[in-house]
C-alpha cells in the first residue's frame, strides 16, 4: 500500500459469537482495501460511530432489548470492548458521537425512543443521561403504525440535533445541552404521507438538508433555519430512472464540497449522484450499479476521492472512485464482508 491510507470500519448483521466488527486499512491512492482486525461479542453490530483519528469505536446491537457498546481499537486491529450499556429499546439502528466526544446519542428503530448518555475520558459510556419518546403514526398500515426514528445527525457548529422518523413521516430537531446531556424539542418538519424518512445529509456550507425518503424511494430538499433546526420543504425528486417494484432508499451523503449528493437504492441497487443547485435543489445527473445487492449503507473517504459501498445480501463491499464530475466510477476493487451494514471512516488519514 502507498503511504496515505484510511482506517475503515465495517458494521454487520452476525452472531456475536463471529467476528461482526470488520477494521480494514484502504489505501489512499488506489482505493485497495486490506482487512487487519475485528471483533466478535456484539450479536447484530449493525451500526457504528468513530470518533477522532479511529482509536474509539461505538457499536449498536440491533436487537430486541438491545445496548450499545464502546471499543478501544489496539494497535494491531483488535478492539478491545470497554463498556456496554442498554439501549432500554428494541433494535437500535444509529448511534453518533457529539463533536465534543462527550455524548453519544442513539435511536431506537422499534420502540420509537432517543438516547443521549455521556462517555467518559477513557470512553467508556455511563447510564443514559436523556430519554424521548415520539408519538403518532402515519398512512402505511404495515410499516406506520407507530414511532420508528432511524437516524439521528448533529448540524455542524451547533448544539442542533435532527432525527428522521419512518413511522411519523417527520423530521424532528432536538437542541442537545452540552452540560447535563438532554434534549430540548424545538420543532418539526413533516414530509410527504408515506415518505419514510430514513437518512440525513446536511450541507456543510450552505443551511441545506438532504433526506432519504425510504418508502417513496425519493430525496427531499429543505432549507435549514440554524436557529432553531426547523425545516422548510424546498424539493422532492425520485431516487429512481424509473418505478421499481420494491425498491426503499436507503443512505444518503454529501460531496465535502456540497456540490453533490448521493443516495443508495435498494432493489434497483444502484447510487444515484446529484447536483446541488445554488438554491439547495437538486438536479439528476446518473444512476451507477452498487457492485452488488442492496447497497444498505456506504462512505466517502475523509479526502472525497472514494466511495465505499456495502451491499448486504451479497456480502461484500465495492470501492468507487469518484471522477471529475463526481461521479463513483468502479475501481474493480471488492472485498468480502457477510451481511455488511455500515462504513465508518476515521477522520484522518493514518500511514500505512
Amino acid at each position: 500500500m502507498s503511504g496515505k491510507s484510511f482506517a475503515m470500519y465495517v458494521g454487520s448483521y452476525s452472531p456475536a459469537a463471529e467476528a461482526g466488527i470488520h477494521l480494514f486499512r484502504m489505501d489512499g491512492e488506489t482505493g485497495a482495501l486490506e482487512r487487519i482486525g475485528g471483533s466478535a461479542g456484539v450479536e447484530n453490530p449493525a451500526f457504528l460511530a468513530v470518533t477522532g483519528e479511529g482509536k474509539l469505536v461505538f457499536s449498536v446491537s440491533e436487537t430486541f432489548n438491545g445496548a450499545v457498546a464502546s471499543f478501544r481499537v489496539e494497535e494491531d486491529g483488535s478492539l478491545h470492548e470497554l463498556s456496554r450499556q442498554p439501549s432500554h429499546g428494541d433494535h437500535p439502528c444509529y448511534a453518533m458521537v457529539d463533536a465534543t466526544g462527550r455524548w453519544l446519542l442513539l435511536v431506537n428503530y422499534s420502540s420509537g425512543n432517543v438516547l443521549v448518555y455521556p462517555i467518559d475520558d477513557h470512553g467508556r459510556i455511563g447510564p443514559h443521561s436523556e430519554q424521548v419518546r415520539h408519538v403518532g403514526r402515519s398512512v402505511d398500515e404495515n410499516r406506520q403504525k407507530s414511532p420508528h426514528p432511524h437516524s439521528i445527525y448533529p448540524v455542524p457548529e451547533s448544539d442542533l440535533w435532527l432525527v428522521a422518523d419512518l413511522g411519523t413521516d417527520a423530521i424532528y430537531a432536538y437542541r442537545l445541552d452540552a452540560e447535563r446531556g438532554t434534549l430540548t424539542p424545538t420543532g418539526q418538519a413533516k414530509a410527504a404521507p408515506g415518505a419514510g424518512p430514513r437518512h440525513i445529509a446536511v450541507h456543510p456550507k450552505q443551511p441545506f438538508v438532504y433526506v432519504a425518503d425510504e418508502m417513496s424511494s425519493t430525496v427531499s430538499a429543505y432549507a435549514l433555519n440554524r436557529a432553531d433546526g426547523t425545516l422548510a420543504h424546498l424539493q422532492t425528486i425520485s431516487a429512481l430512472p424509473h418505478d421499481v417494484a420494491g425498491n426503499t432508499c436507503a443512505e444518503i451523503a454529501i460531496s465535502h464540497d456540497g456540490t453533490r449528493v448521493y443516495a443508495s437504492n435498494r432493489g434497483h441497487d444502484s447510487i444515484v449522484t446529484y447536483r446541488v443547485g445554488d438554491d439547495g435543489r437538486l438536479e439528476l445527473l446518473c444512476h451507477t450499479p452498487s457492485g452488488g445487492k442492496t447497497p444498505r449503507h456506504f462512505a466517502l473517504t475523509p479526502d472525497g476521492r472514494f466511495l465505499v459501498v456495502a451491499n448486504q445480501d451479497s456480502d461484500s463491499l465495492a470501492v468507487f472512485r469518484l471522477n471529475e464530475d463526481g461521479v463513483p466510477v468502479p475501481t474493480g476493487t471488492s472485498a468480502r464482508v457477510t451481511q455488511p451494514s455500515c462504513v465508518k471512516f476515521a477522520a484522518v488519514p493514518v500511514r500505512a
